[in-house]
């Protein structure tokens, strides 16, 4: 890497670095739109077909047994269930106060007339977690307990099958501490089709969320128009603003962290000093070497890695709020005034002692957030993510007439002569 400075980016290079990996899925929509109306029509047969063609695993059970579930507590390391119970606690804790109550305050608008709002969980929620190269025991907990709180009445999580037809036992663990009431054998597109439309095994949910790869994204898309999905899901990214106060060794370590999720992960580091950036550098160089992951870390920073010196913090602000991070770590000696200009991020980690890990596994904030760019639209999961505000209203006649003349000119204006009668006929015929 280079140390470039930001108000010098070439057009190619900030384009770049903006749009990072935005995983392009039109290619392969008419290839998962197939397997999706295979699995509609075909059900589990269909999923068995796609399980053995692209997990490599010959299974007869699409639901995890509680025999299976028993056996993973034998196999897990203690340590691992102890930190996953902390992080549960922390999630939960935070998770609760975000819903505070079940029923918002009641609101009178005019005298006579109330409204106000009750909470209404999902009755079902599907939840995609992905294998493959590795096992996210922590978006388990991420997805699942928010889903908990809010009420939800079964949290059915999907999740693909090792060759030998097994889940990763930390998995199990995970989705038994976290509350999930069903478990199946089942990833990509045909996961996602199954929890959009059911099968003879696999009950349809009301709304899909976690993350995937782009035929799981793609999927999604796809299904969206008859359920709700979660947000865009793309590779991870980090972007860390450091002023001349912040320590490059724990700079470096944030973005190597980052780095090491995928090739295609997006880690920048803006900052005011092109000192920190100089000992940056060379402290990447240094902790790489101590990385079995670091393939994937030099790929990452190579594709959409950036280190830039910036004149001043207002540049780094205009330049945050465009790109929108998934994460952003603020190193500066007054950091709670940078955070107040920025308006589209993910989650924000303040000061030196939030490394990047914590808000990943245990501080109770949400770890699934939007990516490339959709920061500017969408918010972390969270327990609002799994429920709806209804809305209620009462009127007493006082209530009614109060606003009677009113409706009347509008139903009027609209041509609606019914909607004005709906509201006549009370004082017509008042018995």
């Amino acid at each position: 890497m280079n140390i470039q400075y930001l108000s010098q980016l070439d057009n190619n290079t900030k384009e770049r670095i903006l749009k990072r990996s935005r995983e392009n899925i039109d290619d392969v929509i008419p290839y998962v739109t197939s397997i999706i109306n295979d699995v509609r029509n075909n059900g589990d047969k269909a999923i068995l077909k796609y399980t053995k063609e692209f997990d490599r695993a010959t299974i007869s059970e699409l639901r995890v047994s509680k025999n299976e579930l028993s056996n993973a507590y034998q196999v897990v390391d203690r340590d691992i269930i102890t930190a996953l119970k902390q992080a549960k606690k922390n999630i939960e804790t935070f998770q609760r106060a975000q819903l505070k109550t079940k029923k918002r305050s009641k609101v009178s608008t005019a005298p006579g007339i109330t409204v106000w709002q009750e909470w209404r969980p999902i009755e079902r929620v599907g939840m995609y977690v992905p294998g493959g190269k590795a096992a996210y025991p922590s978006s388990v907990l991420m997805s699942a307990i928010p889903a908990q709180i809010a009420g939800c009445k079964r949290l059915i999580m999907v999740t693909p099958p090792d060759k030998s037809g097994d889940i990763n036992p930390v998995i199990l663990v995970a989705a038994d501490i976290a509350g999930v009431t069903d478990i199946y054998k089942v990833g990509g597109a045909q996961a996602i089709a199954a929890l959009a439309y059911g099968t003879k095994t696999i009950p349809n949910v009301f709304k899909i969320v976690g993350p995937g790869n782009r035929y799981v994204a793609a999927a999604k898309q796809v299904v969206s128009q008859d359920v709700a999905i979660d947000m865009p899901a793309g590779p991870s990214e980090v972007c860390i603003i450091a002023d001349e106060s912040a320590n490059p060794v724990f700079i470096a370590a944030d973005l190597l962290a980052d780095g090491e999720h995928a090739s295609d992960s997006a880690c920048v580091l803006l900052t005011t000093s092109k000192l920190i950036a100089e000992k940056t550098l060379i402290e990447i160089e240094r902790q790489l070497t101590t990385l079995s992951t670091a393939d994937r870390v030099i790929a990452s920073l190579k594709s959409y890695g950036l280190i830039a010196v910036a004149n001043n913090i207002d540049e780094i602000i205009a330049f945050v709020n465009e790109y929108a991070p998934e994460h952003l770590e603020i190193m500066t000696k007054d950091n709670l005034s940078v955070v107040k200009s920025i308006t589209n991020v993910g989650s924000i980690f303040l000061g030196d002692w939030t490394s990047k890990s914590s808000g990943d596994y245990a501080t109770g904030a949400n770890h699934i957030l939007p990516t490339g760019g959709m920061a500017k639209m969408y918010a972390p999961l969270g327990v609002e993510a799994f429920g709806r505000w209804i809305e209620v209203q009462k009127c007493t006649k006082d209530g009614l007439q109060a606003i009677r003349k009113s409706i009347g000119v509008l139903s009027n204006a609209e041509g609606l002569p019914a909607h004005k009668m709906s509201t006549e006929i009370r004082f017509i015929f008042d018995y």
